[in-house]
């Protein structure tokens, strides 16, 4: 699958271990780079819910139409999908923090 990226912060993080981990930290940034990986590892969008571990699921409200899977604790990895076969990584956050 093809992937995008909303910043080149996250499109650099996204090339190698060393720099997801320093943006991110290393347990957020390990996690980061695998997720990306099984991303482009799919070939359609619907195939990402096949991964349990992914915890992929659709947010609502002012982000309905984005959606989220887990990469550590709280943090998730934020995404929408622009096509069967395309999504655009929007962000990495704790969106369950204060």
């Amino acid at each position: 699958m093809e992937i995008g990226f909303a910043t080149n912060r996250l499109a650099v993080a996204g090339l190698t271990l060393s720099e997801a981990t320093r943006l991110f930290g290393v347990p957020v940034g390990r996690k980061y780079i695998q997720r990306l990986a099984v991303i482009r590892a799919v070939d359609k969008f619907t195939q990402l819910y096949g991964h349990r571990a992914l915890r992929l699921h659709p947010l609502r409200g002012d982000r309905t139409g984005q959606y989220a899977m887990t990469l550590t604790g709280n943090y998730r990895l934020i995404l929408e999908r622009i096509s069967e076969d395309a999504v655009r990584i929007l962000d990495v956050e704790d969106y369950h923090g204060d």
